[in-house]
């Protein structure tokens, strides 16, 4: 048999045309991938992504596994679904796309992250979203056509739109083995629910708005961590407060406050969504919640108590001092005068007296604290003595300062009519009391824009915290105050110890109701921003000249010259009043009708008329444009700075996209916000400052950019 011999030449061109053919088909096969490619914005280069299908179909159930990367540089991260208290998730908009009828995004287990009091849940680096994609029935095509929304911070956040466009057809997909093993790479790092876990209870406590949870798991618990998210509509818009966290063997026990920006809703029987993590372990549970009351007794971890118990501690004594402070002096009249009276009364009548003003001071800080827990959950800025800020509140308490001055002078007493006087009579001390819980109020209500020793730190530690952290600590400033009057209310013998009751009491009254006179005055003097100085001067004359002609009536020709000497008096002090600076006599956040646009602000124009104009580009989503606001914008000496004549103060809102403030921070080289700037005659190319805002470093611009540095 004669054998063929292939020459070299001809086996080497076969050999590389095979080699050619193959890679050939493997470059077809990957050109046909269906891929978006890796994408990425050029006013934000740090993240990059891909959103790919791994060439798998899944025909019984429809199922195309596919598979999103995301590439973050260092010290960038991207949000979880309930992302905490800053940021916003990422989403996918595929409305726009064709045989498709749903899209399953699965979720790897993040980390909690934490900048200056903020709490926010996501993740850093490389990170891989399973999805799977659901074609119509009967549907061989289809294509995915939508938007990718992506929120990335480090100091500054940005969100970025992605569009998505990928082409879908069965009859040439084929399998990519890298995206596919990369897909099961990533459904690995799913938390499943694992039966390793239970979770025996879910209770949620609607009159404390708390949530206790009890997880057990059967090879005991390391160093967990928890997650929560909303797996049902009643938890829409709920956040999520981890408090306490205990473990005790392979039992776990959580506290976890409840706030919503609106009323709560009713949660029993919603669907929480937990996931944990503990070492290489991480688990996903859905436990309906039960409405039943939380019992705290064991539900702080004892590492925390040391600073939760100095914090009250402090509550309690600052509340003290307050009624030794400057606000709280005007109804010292109040309280001198209720002391006397009590002197000569029975114990029983004493003792209920000043019970209930202690219960007036104690409600009215509860009362202050369920506003500013739901001014809080509303998305406000909150601080000690906001309601000062309101015209209607500060209208309440002129009128009400004014009735108890009357009532003081002997001029005013609320008369109830005849049947209910002889039911109130009939009913044992029931209306003496409430006036003495109505002095509380009011002592409390004066009492908020002042601040004390040790009520500073205690205030800023509920207000940065939980709602439930606001509850106990404004508690203890309620009975930290009240605790004068629960001293005598257990032992009325001590009222034995004041003068008697007598005629003498008449001449001294009305010099007690100076102070609320002038706390008056003072009150009526905040309400200028709002109704103009000749309506608060009219009110003012009309007043006194009401309390004139009740002194004349009441107490003859002595009275009415005793009246118009403390008219002249009064509107001395008024008019001292008026002329100070309101804003340093009660705490306010900076009006926002004060902040001019961006885009229709003219900045050179200011400058060259002489103006500081300091720009402050913002978001809502924006974790360090809040810190900034609260921890240094909203503070003074900054606060005051940026309210003086000369300053302009200008506001971009980046919540949604806007091109004329992309553009302005893109010619300032910026990729997102924070971004604060300061222009003015000393600095008309501006100063830019530091993402992370410094007291120092703003009042610094300001100077320089006056020209005055």
């Amino acid at each position: 048999m004669k054998k063929t011999v292939i020459p070299l030449r001809t086996l080497m061109q076969r050999l590389v045309l095979s080699v050619l053919l193959i890679i050939g088909k493997l470059s077809l096969a990957y050109a046909d991938a269906p891929t978006t490619g890796w994408l990425s914005n050029p006013d934000h280069p740090p993240v990059q992504l891909e959103l790919a299908l791994t060439g798998q179909y899944e025909a019984e159930r429809r199922l195309l596994p596919a598979i999103l990367q995301v590439k973050l540089d260092q010290g960038w991260k991207t949000y979880w679904r309930a992302p905490g208290e800053g940021g916003i998730p990422p989403t996918l908009d595929w409305s726009k796309s064709g045989n498709i009828e749903a899209i399953n995004w699965f979720w790897p287990v993040p980390q909690h992250y934490q900048l200056q009091g903020i709490k926010t849940v996501g993740y850093q680096g490389d990170i891989s979203f399973p999805l799977l994609v659901k074609l119509s029935p009967n549907s061989t095509t289809a294509t995915l056509r939508g938007t990718l929304t992506l929120s990335s911070c480090t100091t500054i956040c940005v969100l970025t739109d992605y569009a998505i466009s990928i082409d879908i057809d069965l009859n040439t997909l084929s399998l990519d083995s890298v995206r596919a093993f990369r897909f099961s790479q990533a459904m690995s790092q799913v938390p499943q629910p694992l039966s390793e876990v239970s979770v025996s209870q879910a209770d949620w406590d609607a009159e404390q708005q708390l949530l206790q949870l009890r997880m057990q798991r059967q090879q005991g618990w390391q160093q967990p961590e928890l997650f929560f998210y909303n797996a049902s509509e009643q938890l829409e818009d709920v956040a999520f407060d981890l408090q306490s966290m205990t473990i005790d063997g392979n039992q776990l026990q959580a506290t976890v406050a409840l706030s919503h920006w609106l009323e709560m809703p009713n949660l029993n029987g919603a669907q929480l969504g937990i996931t944990v993590s503990d070492g290489d372990f991480a688990g996903d549970y859905r436990q309906p919640l039960r409405a039943h009351a939380v019992n705290l007794a064991n539900s702080t971890p004892s590492q925390a108590m040391p600073g939760l118990v100095m914090i009250l501690l402090l509550a309690l004594v600052g509340g003290l001092i307050l009624n030794i402070m400057p606000c709280v002096l005007p109804v010292l009249g109040l309280k001198v005068h209720s002391l006397i009276a009590a002197s000569d009364s029975p114990r029983g009548r004493v003792r209920g007296q000043f019970a209930a003003t202690a219960a007036g001071i104690i409600v009215s800080f509860w009362l202050l604290a369920a506003l500013l827990i739901g001014l809080r959950s509303a998305g406000a800025s909150i601080g000690w003595g906001i309601q000062f800020q309101n015209p209607y509140f500060i209208a309440t308490m002129v009128v009400v300062t004014a009735l108890f001055s009357l009532n003081l002078l002997g001029l005013f007493e609320v008369r109830l009519p005849s049947h209910l006087s002889s039911w109130a009579g009939s009913h044992g001390e029931q209306r003496h009391y409430r006036g003495h819980f109505l002095q509380g109020m009011l002592a409390t209500l004066l009492a908020t824009p002042c601040s004390a020793p040790f009520l500073g730190t205690a205030v800023a530690f509920a207000l940065a915290a939980s709602n439930l952290s606001i509850a106990l600590v404004f508690s203890a400033l309620g009975i930290g105050m009240a605790f004068p009057w629960l001293v005598i209310a257990s032992r009325p013998s001590l009222a034995r110890w004041l003068p008697r009751p007598g005629p003498w009491l008449a001449y001294v009254k009305p010099l007690l109701a100076l102070p609320l006179l002038a706390t008056c005055g003072w009150l009526l003097s905040l309400m200028v921003r709002f109704i103009g100085l000749s309506s608060v001067l009219l009110i003012a004359a009309v007043f006194a000249l009401l309390v004139l002609l009740l002194l004349a009536w009441h107490y003859g020709r002595k009275g009415f010259l005793l009246g118009v000497s403390g008219l002249f008096l009064s509107s001395a002090t008024l008019s001292l009043v008026l002329l100070l600076n309101t804003s340093s006599w009660a705490p306010s956040l900076p009006p926002e009708q004060d902040w001019q646009a961006l885009p229709e602000t003219d900045i050179s124009a200011a400058v060259d008329a002489g103006y500081t104009v300091f720009v402050d580009v913002t978001a809502d989503w924006c974790i360090t444009c809040k810190a900034n606001k609260l921890g240094v914008l909203l503070q003074q000496p900054v606060y005051q700075a940026l309210a003086a004549d000369n300053i302009i103060r200008v506001r971009g809102d980046w919540t949604v996209p806007s091109a004329a403030i992309t553009g302005y921070l893109k010619d300032n080289n910026t990729f997102g916000v924070p971004f604060n700037k300061v222009y003015g005659p000393g600095a008309p190319e501006g100063i830019q400052l530091p993402v992370l805002l410094t007291e120092r470093a703003v009042m610094d611009a300001l100077e320089q950019a006056n020209g005055r540095h």
